[in-house]
């Protein structure tokens, strides 16, 4: 493939550290167009981050240079811009988790089926080498028969504030949606499709459509319990960690969600510490999400980011907010 362009829908904040920079560092690869709604803002977006052409969503389709399409965008909205991307012959990523439900999840899958273009989910975790050891770990029997797995992916209370769009049931809002889609990608990367048990949830009063945290329990093959926590209201620390408990040793392992904040995994039995590692200082999440998707779309080889996969996720996602008491995206 000839050098690759990546065409932009929407000027998020996310887009300067998810896409631009890593496509600095990058051969063969370079920014060409950003879309807005509003094409001053776009313009003004394309102006500071050295992007040659900036418009609305249709041009930045339209564009001839543009071969991969990075969408940003609310997940209530991200399948329609994913199809019509895919349509104009675009590869599309999607910013996780994909889209608001397993329904426009598989739609979006179908459509990169149908047109024989790629589209990709950005769980940008799975790539940095830090995440590629501790599934390793997992899944190399080291921990003995696992007994329990407990994830707390909690966000400082007072980071999403009112205003914020993960707020906004009708912008795809709420923590499950944020956060906890980042466990249960997780958890079927390491053990398979888990069933979702129960769940409870605090609800946001200026709109309890939204959950400000979730507590969902679920279970895998073997009857092995997990359990999820989402939050928007942790403590002032927050939590990326996991906790697993097998019947030789026990896992724990921080900053998951962004290895690249000084995650450490660690693995004991008893008073023996079996393994302690960090992750490599510097390495990059975003600039190895980038780098695989551009290896995909040269070599045609499968990726752990194809939205085909990411639709299992949106199906656990869905079925933790019904067990809650709420409503799919």
């Amino acid at each position: 493939m000839r050098s690759i362009g990546i065409g932009i829908l929407g000027a998020a904040g996310i887009t300067e550290r998810a896409i631009v920079e890593p496509a600095r560092e990058l051969d063969g690869v370079r920014v060409v167009a950003i879309g807005a709604r509003d094409a001053e803002r776009a313009r003004e977006t394309a102006d500071r981050l050295g992007v040659p052409d900036a418009g609305d969503y249709a041009a930045v389709l339209a564009n001839p240079a543009v071969d991969l399409v990075y969408i940003p965008l609310p997940s209530t909205v991200q399948a329609e811009w994913a199809v019509r991307a895919l349509e104009a012959g675009k590869h599309v990523l999607c910013e996780k988790p994909l889209t608001a439900n397993a329904t426009s999840a598989a739609a979006v899958a179908a459509a990169a089926a149908r047109t024989g273009r790629r589209a990709f989910v950005g769980f940008h975790y799975r790539l940095h080498g830090f995440t590629c050891r501790l599934l390793e770990v997992l899944r190399s029997g080291t921990l003995g028969d696992i007994r329990r797995v407990d994830i707390d992916f909690s966000i400082p209370h007072f980071v999403v504030k009112p205003g914020n769009i993960r707020l906004d049931a009708d912008l795809g809002g709420g923590s499950f949606m944020d956060v906890g889609c980042y466990a249960v990608d997780l958890v079927r990367a390491a053990w398979g499709e888990p069933t979702v048990v129960s769940a409870e949830s605090v609800l946001y009063k200026a709109d309890p459509r939204v959950d400000l945290q979730t507590d969902a329990a679920l279970e895998l093959p073997g009857g092995i319990s997990v359990s999820i926590r989402s939050s928007f209201i942790g403590d002032d620390q927050g939590s990326m960690a996991l906790r697993v408990e097998g019947s030789a040793a026990s896992l724990v392992a921080t900053s998951v969600i962004v290895p690249q904040w000084g995650a450490v995994l660690s693995v004991t039995a008893g008073e023996d510490v079996l393994l302690e590692e960090k992750a490599v200082e510097g390495e990059n999440s975003y600039a190895r999400q980038l780098e695989q998707v551009v290896a995909a779309l040269r070599t045609g080889e499968p990726s752990e980011l194809d939205a085909a996969l990411g639709v299992g996720t949106m199906a656990v996602v869905d079925a933790v907010y019904r067990a809650a008491g709420l409503q799919p995206r």
